[in-house]
């Protein structure tokens, strides 16, 4: 199958790329604003003095990330990728708050690690530009065709289905995805049964052991605060009236600028385990909707379980429920630091109940989830 028109470009086309983009000034000059030390032709030098992908990843977009850590976090953790084999190529699976950095923090993780950095998978509905296109796919990124004809779908399921599979198996090249298609506004973490029918469309035999074979590792990703919780709430407001949201002309890309910009708090990644040993015990089931239903709901499990709940999630339930249950888990001040975020947040709809209802939930659901979880084990 030719995946040309999906598949991230070659070590072989990164140089030409890469001069194709120096000429795209808005991200010149973003790049020279989190690299100032660089004056004027050393970075286009630095650029093309590097042989591959990954060198790339390694010495460019790592030190940008750092920048981006640097000016927008105050404490970044990840955890339990000393269990994960380095040769290995998991498919990793991860909830999915922010457009770029959830991303982009994993491979930062695996690259300080000494892991391969991973295949990036990416909705083309935020491809909007023909240089944002060039930039992911140098930057190990699949193109995931949305908003394409019904008649188109199942073709293009397909040909993603073996493309991941390809490229798990053959080039041995791990993958990132996001659970579900779209960002969990409301906080509310849930893998799509879909997004796991569709891994199983490239099975050439049983689909449990299919999908066992694409050794799926599920991370959790824990921002302690969204920079883009106040954009979001419009569009919830809406939905919870049964209204139709339309999204605003450059939308998708002022919530990628906030969410690498604004203040996160803190941030933690949590690499899991391969859900291998779990997903055995359900050869039992036969029907292959009900099978991927509990595999999602696996998933779902582990996530939850690895979330790193911070301040704002503590606060938000016991305000959101009128109790104090977790009270002896905020930080010092930590309830009028939240509120006073919220109450900026909200701006215009601070006097709107729902607004705050909804606010409130979007840091809440990630404690009612761990929850959940814990009466699982």
């Amino acid at each position: 199958m030719n995946f040309a028109d999906i598949r991230p470009y070659s070590d072989e086309e990164y140089h030409q790329i890469v001069k194709e983009l120096f000429k795209v000034t808005p991200l010149m000059d973003v790049i020279n604003a989190y690299l100032p030390e660089l004056a004027s032709g050393e970075l286009e030098n630095l650029l093309l003095s590097f042989k591959t992908i990954n060198e790339f990843q390694a010495k460019m977009v790592c030190r940008v990330i750092d920048r981006v850590l640097e000016a927008s976090v105050d404490n970044f953790s990840y955890t339990g990728l000393d269990k994960i084999v380095k040769d290995s190529s998991p498919l990793y699976l991860t909830n999915h708050r922010d457009i770029v950095l959830d991303s982009a923090l994993v491979n930062y993780c695996l690259n300080d690690g000494g892991h391969n950095t991973s295949e990036i998978a990416i909705g083309s509905n935020l491809l909007s530009e023909d240089w944002i296109r060039k930039l992911v796919r140098v930057n190990k990124s699949f193109i995931v065709k949305r908003n394409i004809p019904k008649q188109e779908m199942l073709a293009s399921s397909q040909k993603l289905s073996a493309y991941i599979n390809h490229t798990l198996k053959k080039k041995k090249q791990s993958i990132w995805i996001a659970q579900r298609e779209g960002r969990a506004k409301d906080g509310f973490d849930k893998t799509t049964p879909g997004l796991l029918k569709m891994f199983g469309m490239s099975a050439e035999g049983n689909l449990l052991e299919h999908l066992m074979s694409l050794n799926i590792i599920p991370v959790s990703i824990s921002y302690e605060l969204d920079p883009c919780d106040g954009l979001k709430l419009p569009e919830l407001l809406k939905k919870g009236k049964g209204e139709e949201y339309v999204k605003a002309k450059g939308e998708d890309e002022m919530n990628m600028g906030l969410g690498i910009r604004g203040s996160k708090g803190n941030v933690h990644i949590q690499f899991g385990t391969s859900i291998n040993d779990e997903i055995k015990g359900l050869r039992h089931i036969k029907n292959r909707n009900e099978l991927l239903k509990n595999i999602a709901a696996i998933i779902d499990n582990e996530i939850y379980k690895n979330y790193r709940l911070w301040n704002s999630n503590y606060v938000a339930y016991d305000l959101l429920h009128t109790t104090t249950k977790y009270e002896d888990k905020y930080a010092e001040r930590g309830k009028e630091k939240f509120e006073s975020y919220m109450d900026e947040k909200l701006g215009d709809l601070k006097g709107n109940a729902e607004a705050k209802r909804i606010f409130l939930l979007m840091y809440a659901n990630p404690v009612l989830n761990a929850e959940k979880a814990l009466e699982t084990v």
